[in-house]
């Protein structure tokens, strides 16, 4: 009984000090909560404006400082946090202080959701904040978190204001300037409450304007979709978009009906960084939508130009460079459209690149121009990827006699490749591949072209043609700058034509030497006769932009002709000679060669006086011996011979710029006329 009495007392005294322990316990954590509370009710909170801040550059990864009040309300289910002079400091390279200089910033959030990890503000209010974004030409930010393609996150908002926002924007590596000013509110429109988002200024001189409107944002359910209409112009550029975002604040998800529309599609570089071609005036429509790092325009169709295009286009961003792979289509394609791709302006409309201090042709050149000189944008194409395949089922020219074209553009590390480039002709084909390395300042430029089985009728005016026949051809150039006139002005390379065998107007044959008796006969009875071609053969080596001459032969039948000279593509001139010798005996002849000068678009074909006035001058001395004898001056025995025509044909399968290797039985050996 002693025992168990000492053992209950034992007992006792124990749960009598572990009560006192956590009695006291309990009392000393109450009173330092208390204390704790009592010292937040009391707190300036501006004591701890540079511990905070000091948190915030650590989160920020960008000196952030305090320099008004920071005042905090924490009592409350939903507390209230207010700071004026907020300043976050740009790195030292930016040049400017600040990346940003906010008025006044309010906002209050729930705090039983946040007991159990979830953010939702009710209010959110900025006043007169000043925002600098720049990026320069290396790619660095100014507001570098972390890069991340996912989309934000952003917590619930119920109310979101801004009043009297500036946003400025300076991407070096874009060329792009952005000044204006952004505000958002809540508004009874129609009695109904409904969130905007409005910005406006001045993009690279255009005039900017930027609409967002959705549902009140205090009714927004984050487990439902939230509905959206956005507006963007940016000069002559249109977008129009209406959609949902299927987890309300998460940005990284949305789909949207979207219209694109404006003068020119390489425009929309400035407002999505992707290098789009130049085009004529276009309006596409289609299924917008994100997942995260991916981005596509599906089942889009409209026109572009005078041309219909449909097809579909992703783009994946968040690793190194965006990549874009697309597949577009089009059931009839107006070749003029494709002018604005080399910096030509199709339909006589002014090209906005070139230089407005410049006279303009209809080819979108300087007056009297065939190759353009717009500048190609070759920065731009350093900053993405892609893969594009684009195929047009008919063709309408006005000049060429085309049926359909395919084209595979890839593009990596700055490197753009057409390859194939491929146009079918109602009769032959013209295909290649096109290189252009932008890795550097100056674009260099390489072309492989050839053609096929090209009927020569197809392209010349007539009724019948001057020539008749299959053409073969082949270029092979290398240039180096920044638009097509550039890089053809030293180019480098070759370029071969052949006919192996066709027919010839006889007049226009005549005409080369000049035949005055035989050739203007031919003219005046209006004889729309032809003789057989046995050949033509054109070789031209480039150098530094002039195409010389090296092999330049037509042989017919009854005249073999002969030319030299030179092809100026930087000046865009000529300079040949071309003349013929008969085969057979020939009277009233005029040896004097024909001259092909001036400007490639508007040639100039006349007789080379000097030889003329030499020819006549013989005859006039022959006419003092006796009268008769002055037509020896223009008889021609006609002694010349048949070319090669076998060996020609070959040697230009071979050459720099070799053409598709003719059989021998190609090369028609017809025997001339007795």
């Amino acid at each position: 009984m002693r025992g168990a009495a000492a053992l209950r007392l034992r007992w006792s005294r124990a749960t009598w000090s572990w009560g006192a322990f956590f009695g006291w316990s309990a009392l000393v954590l109450c009173s330092l909560v208390a204390g704790a509370i009592l010292w937040l009710y009391l707190l300036d909170w501006n004591t701890l404006r540079g511990p905070v801040a000091r948190f915030a550059s650590q989160r920020l990864g960008r000196e952030v400082l305090i320099d008004g009040n920071l005042d905090v309300h924490l009592f409350s289910l939903t507390p209230r946090i207010v700071v004026t002079g907020l300043r976050v400091v740009n790195p030292a390279w930016v040049g400017q202080p600040l990346a940003a200089d906010i008025d006044r910033a309010s906002l209050s959030f729930r705090l039983i959701p946040l007991l159990f990890g979830r953010l939702i503000l009710p209010a959110v209010e900025i006043d007169k904040p000043q925002i600098q974004v720049v990026r320069d030409g290396q790619g660095r930010t100014n507001w570098d978190f972390g890069k991340s393609s996912e989309g934000w996150h952003i917590p619930v908002i119920h109310e979101f204001i801004v009043q009297d926002g500036h946003l400025t924007i300076d991407d070096r590596l874009r060329k792009m300037i952005f000044v204006g000013t952004v505000s958002s509110r809540e508004t009874a429109a129609g009695g109904d409450n409904s969130f905007q988002l409005t910005g406006q200024g001045a993009l690279n001189g255009n005039k900017f304007l930027a609409e967002v409107h959705g549902g009140a944002l205090i009714n927004v359910d984050a487990s439902k979709p939230y509905n959206f209409t956005a507006n963007v112009q940016s000069g002559t550029t249109h977008v129009e978009a209406h959609g949902d975002i299927p987890n309300p604040f998460y940005l990284g998800r949305f789909r949207a009906t979207a219209t694109f529309s404006g003068s020119n599609l390489s425009d929309l570089y400035y407002l999505t960084g992707l290098a789009f071609p130049g085009t004529p005036p276009y309006r596409l429509s289609g299924i917008l939508t994100r997942e995260g790092p991916v981005f596509r325009y599906s089942s889009f169709a409209g026109i572009v130009g005078e041309t219909d295009l449909q097809g579909n286009v992703t783009v994946v961003t968040g690793h190194g460079l965006p990549f874009v792979r697309a597949t577009l289509h089009s059931r009839r394609l107006n070749f003029a459209d494709l002018g604005p791709l080399f910096g030509a302006s199709p339909h006589g409309r002014a090209l906005h690149a070139v230089s407005s201090s410049q006279p303009t042709s209809a080819a979108g050149a300087p007056s009297g121009r065939v190759l353009p000189d717009a500048p190609l944008h070759i920065e731009r194409i350093r900053q993405m990827n892609a893969d594009v395949q684009y195929d047009a089922d008919t063709i309408t020219s006005r000049d060429f006699p085309l049926r359909d074209l395919h084209v595979h553009v890839g593009l990596d590390g700055g490197v753009m490749t057409l390859d194939p480039i491929a146009f079918d002709f109602t009769r032959g084909r013209l295909a290649g591949s096109v290189r252009v390395d932008g890795r550097s300042a100056v674009a260099a430029t390489d072309i492989d072209a050839r053609l096929t089985n090209i009927r020569l009728e197809k392209f010349l005016s007539g009724n019948p043609p001057a020539i008749e026949g299959l053409l073969e051809a082949r270029a092979k150039l290398h240039g180096v700058g920044n638009s097509v006139h550039k890089a053809a002005s030293n180019a480098n390379g070759a370029v071969t034509l052949v006919v192996p065998s066709g027919k010839i107007r006889k007049s226009f044959a005549e005409l080369t030497g000049i035949d005055v008796l035989n050739g203007l006969g031919l003219i005046l009875t209006n004889d729309k006769s032809d003789t057989g071609l046995r050949c033509a053969v054109a070789h031209f080596d480039a150098r530094n932009g002039v195409l010389q001459a090296q092999q330049l032969t037509v042989d017919t039948d009854e005249v073999a002709i002969q030319g030299k000279g030179t092809v100026d593509l930087s000046s865009e001139t000529l300079d040949m000679s071309i003349s013929g010798k008969p085969k057979e005996f020939r009277i009233g002849r005029l040896r004097a060669p024909l001259l092909v000068t001036g400007s490639i678009s508007h040639p100039d074909v006349h007789v080379k006086a000097s030889a003329a006035l030499v020819q006549g001058g013989i005859a006039v001395l022959l006419g003092f011996i006796t009268p008769p004898a002055a037509l020896l001056a223009f008889v021609d025995p006609g002694l010349e011979k048949d070319a090669n025509c076998v060996a020609l044909t070959q040697q230009a399968s071979r050459g720099p710029a070799p053409v598709k290797k003719l059989p021998a039985s190609a090369i028609t050996q017809t025997t001339r006329r007795k």
